[in-house]
């Protein structure tokens, strides 16, 4: 199993925080953000590679964090050219080129946004897609309040399987939510590759899964411990304010 981390952004509403530090490097609870993504993910069974995705603006700061960890599978940092919110591929845009690059063709991944704090083991979820071998999300609780068309809306029926996703609807009926982050088996890149070419949203992951939900089965597992979404200088106060895990471990830090 490959893991593309997601973390070509621009993060422009965190300025000037990032604006010229890539968002999944800024720390909380003791080390960046992508080090604790990438000491949850790296120790799952059957992954035998990082990729990271990096715009061209950003590359220099990711490879000096590649170099700077040590981890149990080789990392890749794949470079998609763009150098600002103008020319950006966008999230599916850059799984794609992962999938052409590395390549996917016949390989499970787990695919996450690198401004994910996950500080919940994988494991259990992993598990479940090895079962499954169908797309798999992670979900979680979200407040049913004025800012829940903020996120998605997941329902699914009594197996597990998602009937419905949402991207941001105004009229949430549930408060299930999926996080960025997927398991998906190799019958997916075909899948992606037809989203794009029918000029599906290259932008947020959502809209693929939406779409994907009413092309194959797709499942949910819930989240089984803390996970903070950072999105904006609120959300990054609170996360440093409220995370409490452990850094990752010594053999996954910057030296």
């Amino acid at each position: 199993m490959k893991i593309v981390l997601l973390c070509a952004g621009y993060a422009t509403r965190m300025y000037p925080l990032t604006r010229d530090l890539p968002k999944p490097l800024l720390e909380v609870a003791g080390a960046p953000i992508l080090s604790h993504l990438l000491a949850r993910t790296a120790v799952l069974p059957g992954v035998d590679e990082i990729v990271v995705l990096t715009n061209h603006r950003f590359a220099p700061q990711l490879a000096a964090w590649v170099r700077g960890v040590r981890a149990p599978v080789p990392i890749r940092l794949l470079d998609d050219g763009s150098t600002d919110e103008s020319n950006r591929l966008g999230a599916l845009g850059d799984l794609a080129l992962a999938a052409r690059e590395i390549p996917l063709a016949g390989q499970d991944a787990l695919v996450a946004a690198g401004d994910n704090l996950v500080l919940f083991d994988l494991l259990p979820l992993a598990r479940v897609f090895a079962q499954r071998r169908a797309p798999q999300l992670a979900l979680r609780r979200a407040r049913l309040d004025a800012h829940r068309s903020l996120y998605n809306e997941v329902v699914l029926d009594s197996g597990g399987r998602v009937v419905r996703f949402r991207e941001k609807p105004p009229d949430p009926g549930g408060d299930l939510a999926a996080i960025a982050l997927y398991f998906l088996p190799p019958a997916t890149w075909p899948l992606l590759d037809r989203y794009l070419a029918e000029g599906g949203n290259r932008d947020a992951p959502g809209h693929f899964i939406a779409w994907l939900v009413c092309e194959t089965q797709v499942y949910a597992e819930p989240i089984t411990g803390p996970w903070f979404d950072i999105g904006d200088l609120d959300s990054l106060a609170r996360a440093r304010a409220e995370a409490r895990a452990p850094a990752p471990s010594p053999d996954l830090r910057t030296e």
